[in-house]
């Protein structure tokens, strides 16, 4: 070492002492994701009310106009009072007519409903309390009333839907309206002692919307008595009168018809070439062995009838390969058959569709995503019906008419529902983690009965549909 090195100091061990907190504890992030904003009730059900005046601002008009045996002079309650009572029970969803009456008069309940329905309160005739009616009385009504006029709600809801221009991003290659048919029990009743269980079955034609829209459009009712019956000769007979009132209601509207395996027969296709119906039906390789054999056997010798691609599906990403053959008989009539193979993530399916639409490479993607896979959303509806509170299967009433008109107005209580849901709330509610539609029907009733609705003109509202999964 050099002469001017400095020498080490000593150090005093107590100078390397240390305090607990003396020094600030390093910033570290919380442990977990950071919450998702909770969704705002208070103006569910303002928005309930916009979306009745945006979409179908004479809903009132129309259940006023129903037939109405009663004596108006001594009536509390106006006949759409009565029918939109039986709406918000379907829209609730309580499952049952006691879950709806429970605290119908309670809370903002009466005052908000006498709003949607359109009723002015007249205090000096019934006093200054303010009720809504119960459920007993809104199914004597519905009793009373022919079921061909009820039946012209949904269908007047939904024409002011395609008068509206709302649903036109759906038709298939910009042309055909899909409608898809399907039959379902409706109700199934209790088996009394001596006696067999009374079944009513259901048929109906649902107009399919954009982004998972299913909107139910004509019901035509088949009651079966006993466990023991014949659902292909119901539904087809059934199908026969449904078909005669949709060519009726829009005879030169441009439709294709989407069903499942029980379809494809004469009796059928005969009535889709009166018509003038373009049709997409399951078929099952059981139900018209024949042309399945020959629809495979043809498809083997036209290798070039071949478009491979690949969609979203629920799982992933879904690897599709189409193959197509043309000129297939079906009795007196020659169609085509379309194979659709499909690997997922999750599983390999494989559909099948006969159509007597044109096939080539440029629309066979169309025909099986866009036509063909939507008949499921009917399957959909049905299970959300049955399923999801709204009381399909369920015995509301003994009475035969109240029980075909009380299903009648739930199909237009999903009609309302889906466009609500679909179109605003779930948007709406977009960044709230796990919001099912139960939730909101729930948020919906806390808000009908807690807060009270403006008595100013319903906001303006734009309805946007989000990209429906798969």
């Amino acid at each position: 070492m050099g002469k001017r090195a400095q020498k080490a100091q000593a150090v005093d061990p107590q100078d390397l002492a240390t305090e607990s907190g003396a020094y600030r504890t390093p910033w570290r992030r919380p442990a977990g994701r950071k919450p998702g904003p909770a969704p705002e009730c208070q103006t569910f059900g303002e928005y309930l009310k916009a979306v009745v005046a945006h979409c179908f601002p004479e809903l009132i008009d129309w259940l006023d106009a129903l037939p109405d045996p009663r004596r108006q002079d001594m009536c509390v309650y106006t006949g759409a009072h009565l029918w939109f009572e039986i709406l918000l029970t379907f829209l609730l969803r309580g499952g049952s007519r006691n879950a709806f009456d429970v605290d119908r008069n309670s809370g903002a309940m009466p005052g908000n409903m006498l709003q949607l329905c359109g009723q002015a309160w007249d205090e000096a005739r019934l006093g200054p309390r303010q009720t809504v009616t119960c459920s007993g009385n809104a199914t004597h009504h519905a009793g009373r009333v022919p079921v061909a006029d009820v039946a012209q709600i949904p269908l007047k809801m939904v024409r002011r839907l395609l008068q509206m221009r709302l649903l036109d991003s759906a038709r298939l290659l910009d042309s055909w309206w899909l409608i898809a048919v399907d039959g379902t029990l409706q109700e199934r009743g209790r088996k009394r002692k001596g006696k067999a269980a009374h079944y009513r079955y259901v048929l109906t034609a649902s107009l399919i919307g954009p982004e998972g829209l299913t909107l139910p459009l004509l019901t035509e009712f088949v009651e079966v008595r006993g466990s023991d019956y014949d659902k292909e000769d119901c539904e087809l007979n059934a199908f026969v009168r449904l078909a005669a009132r949709l060519q009726r209601h829009f005879p030169r509207l441009p439709l294709c018809l989407l069903a499942d395996g029980l379809y494809p027969v004469q009796r059928v296709f005969d009535l889709c070439q009166e018509y003038g119906w373009k049709f997409i039906f399951t078929l099952r390789e059981g139900r018209q062995r024949l042309a399945y054999d020959e629809a495979v056997q043809t498809m083997l010798m036209n290798p070039q009838n071949l478009s491979i691609g690949r969609r979203q599906g629920e799982d992933g990403s879904v690897d599709q390969t189409l193959r197509w053959t043309d000129h297939i008989p079906f009795g007196a009539h020659r169609l085509q058959v379309l194979f659709s193979g499909e690997v997922s993530p999750a599983q390999a399916t494989l559909w099948v569709w006969v159509t007597n639409l044109h096939l080539d490479a440029s629309r066979v993607y169309a025909i099986a995503n866009h036509g063909g896979r939507l008949r499921q959303w009917i399957e959909t509806l049905f299970n959300v019906e049955k399923n999801g509170g709204f009381g399909l299967e369920h015995t509301f009433c003994v009475n035969e008419t109240a029980s075909q008109n009380y299903h009648l107005i739930m199909q237009a209580a999903a009609i309302v529902w889906q466009l609500l849901a679909k179109g605003l709330l779930h948007r709406l509610t977009r960044l709230c983690r796990k919001v099912t539609d139960i939730k909101l029907v729930a948020l919906l009733h806390a808000s009908l009965l807690f807060v009270p609705l403006p008595r100013l003109p319903s906001p303006r509202i734009q309805l946007r549909f989000l990209p429906a999964p798969g």
